[in-house]
């Protein structure tokens, strides 16, 4: 994370005010082109929107609704953070992602303007157990990397921050599940849960390129599914993700550290696991009791079947 004293905190806010989301921090150059974009964009009514709390699987489901979107299987080889419109200014992603794409963001949609709201939205959920551990890992191996000045925590001191703190890059996950679930019967949102993508890739695909009105053959739905298996993302995907040029300039405002690595070592560095249930060896007996009983008090648990294993 950089240090207070050279970015300041930005928020986005709903209508009313009373919600405040922190924005995620770049150079404040970044930030102000970035924010000023979502701010003045006109949607583009063949695009669709992918929104998802970090670690839900975001990268593997961008793959798989921009395959559907353009008929094939193979790879993307311009990296995702084009379309991701918390971190590249949406006015320079035409020229690397025309329409129809699939733009995505981290930020619960209360806190975007009204011309992200209502759009044809698919919402990527993952078990907080197994995001907390994600997350972690993420903010240590790629963090650490990416911001020179990036402070590791232990594994309880994050846990703690992850359950508690408001204050986190894009607010707590508990309160964006909350906002974005409130949304589950929109006909324009779409639900899939990370776990019956992983282990029920093609029917959940198929749901996507319904929703999507892609039309895509069962055959090649099958092919998305065999070439997104986490494994192939993290041998294949990763690989062949290229730096185009178009984008060298803006990554290397976001990449502050010393060392700058290419896509397919962060890519490396993005696909670490991707397991159900991996938070079994990171809680200790007494932190998943806490969990447990946290999620016991928590509204939506009696109403969303997480699966933990």
């Amino acid at each position: 994370m950089a240090a207070a004293n050279e970015i300041p905190c930005h928020y986005f806010t709903n209508d009313d005010g009373s919600v405040k989301v922190r924005a995620i921090a770049f150079d404040p150059k970044t930030l102000e082109e970035v924010k000023k974009d979502i701010e003045e964009y006109k949607w583009v009514e063949k695009d669709f929107l992918l929104a998802s709390f970090p670690k839900n699987g975001t990268h593997f489901m961008w793959e798989i609704m921009t395959m559907l979107l353009r008929g094939s299987a193979e790879y993307i080889k311009d990296p995702k953070v084009a379309c991701m419109m918390d971190m590249f200014p949406l006015k320079k992603t035409d020229a690397v992602f025309p329409s129809p794409r699939v733009l995505n963001t981290h930020y619960r949609l209360d806190v975007l303007p009204k011309e992200f709201r209502g759009r044809k939205t698919v919402l990527v959920v993952r078990n907080p157990k197994d995001t907390s551990v994600s997350a972690y890992h993420h903010e240590k191996n790629i963090h650490s990397v990416l911001k020179k000045d990036y402070q590791e925590l232990t594994f309880s001191q994050y846990l703690k921050s992850f359950m508690e703190d408001k204050a986190r890059f894009y607010g707590r996950y508990f309160d964006y599940i909350e906002y974005m679930w409130s949304l589950k019967d929109d006909p324009n949102m779409l639900v899939i849960f990370y776990e019956d993508l992983i282990m029920d890739p093609v029917a959940n695909i198929q749901k996507v390129n319904e929703f999507m009105g892609t039309q895509r053959s069962p055959e090649l739905v099958e092919k998305i599914a065999s070439a997104t298996t986490f494994d192939n993302m993290k041998e294949g995907k990763a690989v062949k993700t290229e730096i185009n040029p178009k984008l060298r300039e803006q990554m290397s405002r976001v990449i502050q550290g010393p060392s700058k690595p290419e896509a397919g070592e962060l890519g490396q560095r993005i696909y670490r696991k991707g397991k159900i249930g991996d938070w079994k060896n990171h809680l200790t007996v007494a932190e998943n009791e806490m969990f447990d009983e946290f999620l016991a008090k928590w509204p939506l648990s009696k109403e969303i079947k997480f699966t933990f294993v």
